[in-house]
């Protein structure tokens, strides 16, 4: 964790490496999920006289899907955690309603909905237990302010979607995802990753040529703090689109009188328009 990083990746002893910690057909169906999810959104914006790949009228946001980058081609479809906008804490009175956690305009398709379930309950299996380690902090207390929490029930989803990279995006900046601490960015590839289809490389240091370039299997989980300077390369394949799963980790606060708190990720999901009623 020097760096802020950690790949957890399936054990070598298996018969076959390929195989990642959440099952092939888990993240196939996500896979499926996330080109169905795309496709409707970007028809529903289509449909309104805007460029969905945003080439030619350059970013958008939607609730349900953004475009940030110049030069298109690369999106963020925000997801309700567990396919359900009723779930967890989109229903408690402490949450701010934010896009990501709850609510996202336009439902999912039973079949968007059952791959989504499915897949966040796997990670749901795996990453908590992963974080009640990260921010327990070592013994000499040297956990830079990650968190003042050691059970992964403090932990909750601020922020869930897919992150799809086409064919042609390009490099993003070098980037934050925010200033604060106890945020952890989880992706989970759903396609296998090669330099070619734009993964997410990690700065080292001050010199951006000291760069980490993960290259998971699908299936496999990425770990990252919030705060780790990072970009999505440029998808330089011919025709294969590189899909992950993301959710934001967050250290669940305490109100004054000990009541939990939680909000979601509003540094990248602020209000925005919907695609619901197109």
């Amino acid at each position: 964790t020097r760096f802020g990083v950690v790949a957890l990746t399936s054990s070598p002893s298996n018969n076959n490496s390929n195989t990642g910690l959440i099952s092939t057909q888990t993240i196939d169906r996500a896979n499926e999920s996330a080109s169905s999810r795309l496709e409707d959104m970007q028809t529903r914006i289509s449909n309104r006289g805007v460029d969905p790949n945003g080439i030619e009228d350059g970013p958008y946001r939607f609730a349900e899907i953004i475009c940030r980058d110049e030069g298109g081609l690369r999106y963020d479809v925000p997801l309700p955690w567990l396919g359900d906008d009723k779930n967890g804490i989109a229903g408690d009175n402490n949450r701010d309603d934010q896009v990501g956690s709850g609510r996202i305009g336009a439902p999912l398709t039973n079949m968007e909905k059952e791959g989504v379930v499915d897949l966040h309950k796997a990670m749901d299996e795996i990453v908590p237990h992963v974080l009640e380690a990260l921010w327990s902090g070592d013994e000499e207390g040297n956990n830079d302010d990650i968190t003042t929490n050691s059970d992964s029930s403090n932990s909750y989803v601020a922020a869930s979607g897919y992150l799809i990279n086409k064919p042609g995006s390009k490099s993003q900046n070098w980037h934050k995802d925010g200033p604060d601490a106890g945020f952890i960015d989880c992706f989970v590839p759903l396609i296998d990753l090669n330099e070619e289809l734009g993964p997410t490389s990690f700065r080292l240091d001050d010199d951006e040529d000291d760069e980490l370039v993960p290259l998971l299997n699908k299936g496999n989980i990425l770990l990252f703090d919030y705060r780790t300077i990072h970009r999505g390369q440029g998808n330089t394949s011919e025709d294969t689109t590189r899909t992950l799963a993301y959710a934001v980790y967050r250290r669940r606060e305490l109100d004054g009188d000990g009541t939990k708190k939680e909000s979601g990720d509003v540094h990248n999901f602020p209000a925005a328009l919907t695609l619901e009623y197109d």
